[in-house]
């Protein structure tokens, strides 16, 4: 008789712009609410699994509801990062100077698409002072101090005609550097350019939304450029003499196809 090793999920929610810790979602795996433990510091653990294949399925009052599969093998733990999106309708975003866009294709909007939003304006208080050589996890800014506002964050890091995504996940202290989630697949020279970049999602009316961040939004004007699949679009918002305020400004993004 063939005896089953159950297997172990494990998520791990934040939220997407202040990577604080998501601790009131709800969680399905295929369609059925199986038995978790939901800790302070955004930890869902579900144990006692059978292995196989489930439909993941968060939701949550103020974030995008996020679905995925995950395929579970015996005596596994799997654990998950997600980083869960606004609605337009987050309590928090109405305190605060915010930013609502439409995303479009052929003048119809593009509903309940992964996209990926760019900060096309450079962040020109970062740089990369010394190579990060390949299959390290090193990054040696002119930054020697942690701010935290830099940690959990994506960004695209160009040189030259060369991107690379990375996600900065800790500083450490001895060597006065910050430490990259992942270790860089090749070697990132100095002396490149940072742009910050979010992995949203639009909702059932095409629209995505976003926090006003002082950290990364420092001229008179922000640049998105917004991907999805084979297309893109740009925007530019004027915010000069806004910042302070709680205004929702408004934007669209029209997305065309790439030609190769």
């Amino acid at each position: 008789m063939r005896i089953i090793h159950r297997a172990s999920l494990v998520l791990l929610l934040r939220d997407i712009y202040s990577k604080s810790p998501i601790t009131s979602a709800e969680i399905l795996c295929n369609g059925k609410q199986n038995p978790y433990t939901r800790k302070k510091d955004g930890y869902y653990v579900f144990s006692n699994l059978y292995p196989q294949e489930y439909t993941v399925n968060i939701s949550c009052s103020g974030y995008i509801p996020m679905k995925f599969k995950v395929n579970l093998r015996e005596n596994e733990t799997q654990v998950i990062p997600v980083t869960m999106p606004y609605t337009v309708d987050n309590e928090a975003m109405q305190k605060i100077m915010h930013f609502n866009i439409n995303v479009t294709h052929n003048k119809k909007p593009v509903i309940d698409k992964d996209v990926h939003l760019v900060l096309k304006n450079e962040l020109d208080f970062m740089k990369l002072i010394e190579p990060t050589a390949a299959q390290t996890d090193i990054l040696k800014l002119n930054i020697e101090e942690l701010i935290s506002g830099l940690i959990g964050q994506t960004y695209i890091y160009k040189f030259g005609s060369a991107e690379t995504e990375i996600t900065i996940s800790g500083f450490d202290n001895e060597k006065k550097c910050y430490i990259l989630r992942d270790f860089a697949e090749n070697e990132l020279p100095a002396g490149g350019e940072f742009y910050a970049v979010w992995h949203l999602k639009t909702d059932a009316k095409g629209r995505i939304t976003m926090p006003y961040m002082s950290q990364f939004m420092n001229s008179e004007t922000v640049d998105f450029e917004l991907v999805a699949d084979d297309s893109k679009g740009k925007v530019s918002v004027e915010i000069s003499g806004k910042e302070q305020s709680h205004e929702t400004l408004y934007a669209e993004i029209n997305l065309r196809k790439v030609r190769k």
